[in-house]
């Protein structure tokens, strides 16, 4: 009788070993399918990796200095295992690969998960470091650049920022004093000179970007920050005092008396006029243009439907996003090199454009602005509808 009995207790606990256990695999399945639901694609595929490497292994592996057995759990709670889990190399190239193709909203989003889960990740602030430079002003990227430069990094990602910074700064300046555009010059240092005070470069390059613009006063007010009898500073009070007409170029009319022009080696370029604008054709990358000629703007501007047709960043290299005013009021614009620009008959390499919006410029492809313009003495005859063109000396290597 006792061994009957004891025989029914082995089946019974036997029966609930298996009963568990079967309950056990459904739980532990159901919150994996809940878990998986409830994460976006990006999540989702993060997830279905940590999960892989937790059966092949017996653990989730770890990329960012953790010990990999910190970041195993038991299956039953596999949601807080993933978010444990180190990020592996295949998330941060997903994310460069949004960077790539100009998925900033998306990438912007998974980059806020990811450094909510590992803000000291180097790899992940470097990529935000990027994705400012994309979609906020080039001034901005920058002080972002110095901002993480403070952190304690190592050294080879210190000096990783440290050449981003120092690359970024120089192409942007050399694009923008060659072309001779003063206006983004100050633009570009002012937000950098009230971050980094002590710079000297920042300090020289706004105040010389006010003496061209003859913000004299401006000028004066940055140089104070250095000695009276300083050579760079009185090199650039001269060009505001001593060159005061010729490096006005910007805020004045350079128009010329037509007469003035005549007879001498000019050229002339038909222009179509519509109102109190004039247009005329330009060629971009073997791409014909029809363009405002805007002897107000600094900087010749192109059109979001043009850029597009000129390759966008295919063709053109990015410089940096610089905010400037247009009749919708102020928007950020990429700044971008245009490899061979044709205008009258000239070649131009390495022409800087900013990127405006189609609405901006709903009737045209952009604006032919100084920075082509004022390689020549021109004059504008509204009866002819002509424009007519003389190579300013200093420029006579033009093509």
């Amino acid at each position: 009788m006792n061994k009957g009995l004891l025989a029914c207790l082995v089946v019974v606990l036997a029966a609930s070993v298996f009963l568990n256990g079967y309950l056990w695999l459904s739980l532990n399945q159901a919150v994996d399918i809940a878990t998986s639901n409830s994460m976006s694609d990006y999540e989702n595929a993060a997830y279905k990796e940590n999960a892989a490497n937790e059966k092949g292994t017996g653990h989730s592996t770890s990329t960012n200095g953790q010990d990999p057995s910190e970041g195993f759990i038991s299956s039953t709670n596999n949601a807080r295992a993933y978010r444990e889990a180190g990020i592996s190399e295949t998330n941060i190239d997903a994310l460069h690969q949004l960077l790539s193709s100009g998925n900033y909203a998306l990438l912007n989003q998974q980059l806020n998960y990811e450094l909510q889960r590992f803000p000291n990740n180097e790899d992940l602030l470097l990529l935000e470091a990027e994705l400012v430079l994309r979609t906020q002003p080039l001034s901005e990227a920058l002080i972002y650049f110095h901002d993480l430069a403070e952190l304690p990094l190592s050294p080879n990602m210190q000096d990783n920022v440290e050449s981003r910074i120092t690359s970024l700064y120089d192409n942007a300046q050399e694009e923008l004093k060659a072309n001779r555009q003063w206006d983004l010059v100050a633009s570009l240092n002012e937000p950098l000179f009230q971050r980094v005070p002590d710079n000297r470069r920042y300090t020289l390059q706004l105040a010389e970007a006010y003496a061209r613009q003859q913000k004299i006063t401006l000028m004066e007010d940055v140089l104070a920050s250095l000695a009276y009898d300083d050579n760079a500073a009185n090199a650039i009070r001269n060009i505001a005092y001593r060159e005061r007409n010729y490096d006005n170029e910007v805020a004045t009319d350079e128009t010329l008396p037509r007469s003035e022009l005549l007879g001498k080696d000019v050229t002339r370029v038909a222009l179509l006029r519509e109102g109190d604008q004039y247009r005329v054709n330009v060629e971009a990358l073997n791409q014909t243009a029809d363009m405002v000629l805007d002897t107000g703007a600094s900087t010749t501007a192109i059109t979001t439907d043009l850029f597009n047709r000129l390759g966008g960043l295919g063709r053109l290299t990015f410089i940096g996003n610089f905010d400037v005013n247009t009749a919708s009021g102020t928007i950020n614009a990429p700044l971008v090199h245009i490899p061979s620009f044709l205008f009258a008959g000239y070649r131009f390499n390495d022409v800087s454009a900013l990127v405006l919006p189609t609405n901006a410029l709903p009737n045209a492809d952009g604006l032919l602005g100084m920075n082509i313009l004022g390689k020549f003495d021109f004059s504008i005859s509204p009866q002819d509808s002509e424009l007519t063109l003389k190579v300013r000396e200093e420029n006579n290597a033009l093509d």
